[in-house]
């Protein structure tokens, strides 16, 4: 039965459709009903399509329909099983649970059951929560299973078949697996059926963090990238880890409570972590100029807004800024504060590369690219951030027991394919000359609150990290994208002119 909240949601986006021809977005079903955010928004969306009131159509903007009620099918729910311990199994249908015909494969049987307990949160099933099962006598590794162990006792696990043994593992980092040698499989889960009407899951991290996961989600079954791009931040930073947002969340404690960043940098992933997910985030930078701006871009961005509009978006300008951005650097003449917080972002956002003093871009002086980039300064709210300048080692030995999440330069050694072309900045001195790869390494190990770290991925890196998880995601490298030009090393036969990331991430779960 549909909440009243639910019902005026469907009510909404029936006539909004109806007179426009397509649905509305996120943001206006949040302003219409002056919801706290867009989240919160999406909570009850996602709630009408598991409730087989609305259904996804995909490869269409904003696309959402509402399902005819000939559409629905009723799935009976056959009792309660545990997401944590095996209880026994329960097959006596109590109740029914209506879901579209579309999301369940035909000429099959299926089943419902409630879940009890939080050994699968970290897959977005949560106590109470409702799964959709297909009935079937096997399953693939990693399928997420109704298994039937010892005297006929029933649990939701993943399941993988190892050489002697099968191992029943549950999505939750603080529980342990189950192993045996037999085990008998009675179905699949297919659909979750998210139980909001407490509302008590609404808070929880791992249930934020499955929220927004999903939502950026690559679309493309053939795509290399298994998240997409999520641009948050207001500076085009080089090496932003824009593609890296969801491959470090995933990795996120359900436990934390606060994260913090030792290099800031342009802070997608930072942003993402207090925007998305509530978290408190605390940054911190080497870089003074870089740090400047992050105060006013946090607390005063509509101050920022206000000076660049003063400013226009051309070369004569912008050749102006680099030079006194070149005397400051050379400590010939000093800024006030907010001038170099407004030069600095001009300076760099309408640079090539981007790069701090570089060149202009023909791409960003533009009139309504600025426009639009001095507008994304002005509405700027990443909720929970702070940004201070220190250097990292003082940082990591300050908080002992923070989870950290750390994007350092990356290591550019013998060993290393990352193209040294990278960095060219001239702020180098500052952040990549000579930095001690070592020292982080020996703070991480010793490092109680845990940690996710996002570097280059080569023999040296491997090998000081190697008592931790490594993961080795993919993609093309931002500031290789568009790139057609072909060296004569790549002429001679040694590569392509794609410049795809060489990416390590490394996982130290906190130390109890």
């Amino acid at each position: 039965m549909l909440t009243k909240r639910r019902k005026e949601v469907l009510d909404f986006i029936k006539k909004y459709k109806a007179k426009k021809k397509y649905a509305p977005s996120l943001e206006e079903i949040r302003k219409h009903f002056r919801l706290a955010s867009v989240s919160t928004a999406h909570f009850h969306v996602k709630k009408l399509q598991e409730d087989g009131y609305l259904q996804k159509e995909y490869n269409q903007p904003r696309g959402i329909d509402v399902i005819k009620r000939d559409e629905i099918i009723k799935i009976p729910i056959m009792g309660t099983i545990t997401a944590g311990q095996p209880i026994e199994a329960i097959e006596v249908p109590d109740s029914m649970v209506a879901i579209s015909k579309k999301e369940i494969t035909a000429n099959q049987k299926h089943y419902a059951l409630r879940v009890r307990g939080d050994s699968m949160i970290n897959d977005g099933i949560f106590d109470g929560d409702v799964v959709v099962i297909r009935k079937q006598e096997t399953a693939d590794d990693g399928q997420t299973v109704v298994a039937i162990i010892d005297d006929n006792e029933a649990t939701l696990k993943k399941i993988y078949t190892e050489k002697s043994r099968i191992r029943l593992q549950p999505a939750n980092q603080e529980m342990l697996p189950f192993y045996r040698k037999e085990v008998e499989v009675r179905g699949v889960v297919v659909k979750i059926i998210r139980n909001l009407e407490n509302g008590t899951q609404d808070n929880t991290l791992a249930y934020k963090k499955k929220v927004f996961l999903d939502r950026i989600k690559s679309s493309n079954p053939k795509s290399q990238n298994k998240y997409k791009r999520v641009v948050l931040s207001p500076i085009r930073y080089a090496g932003g880890k824009t593609l890296a947002v969801g491959h470090v969340i995933e990795l996120l404690p359900d436990n934390t409570k606060r994260v913090v960043s030792p290099f800031f940098g342009g802070g997608s992933i930072e942003i993402a972590m207090s925007k998305e997910l509530d978290l408190e985030v605390i940054g911190y930078d080497i870089f003074d100029i870089l740090c400047n701006y992050w105060k006013f871009q946090i607390e005063k961005p509509e101050l920022l807004y206000n000076k660049l509009k003063e400013l226009k978006p051309n070369k004569k300008t912008f050749e102006k800024i680099r030079l006194i951005l070149n005397d400051v650097w050379k400590k010939k003449i000093k800024l006030d504060p907010l001038t170099l917080a407004v030069y600095y972002v001009y300076n760099f956002n309408l640079s090539y590369g981007p790069g701090f003093m570089g060149w202009s871009s023909e791409i960003y002086l533009d009139d309504k690219r600025y426009k639009r980039m001095i507008e994304n300064i002005r509405d700027f709210n990443p909720k929970n951030l702070r940004v201070e300048c220190a250097d990292f080692q003082e940082v990591i030995k300050n908080h002992p027991n923070d989870f950290l999440y750390c994007d350092p330069p990356y290591y550019i050694g013998k060993d290393s394919k990352m193209f040294k072309g990278i960095y060219p900045m001239r702020n180098i001195p500052v952040h990549h000359n000579g930095f001690p790869h070592e020292a982080l390494r020996d703070l991480l190990k010793n490092h109680k609150g845990g940690f996710v770290l996002s570097y280059n991925n080569c023999p040296t890196i491997r090998e000081y990290y190697k008592d931790f998880q490594q993961f080795f995601p993919s993609w093309q490298y931002t500031m290789g994208q568009g790139e057609t030009r072909i060296g004569l090393n790549r002429k001679n036969g040694n590569g392509s002119h794609v410049k795809e990331s060489h990416e390590i991430i490394v996982f130290g779960p906190p130390k109890k």
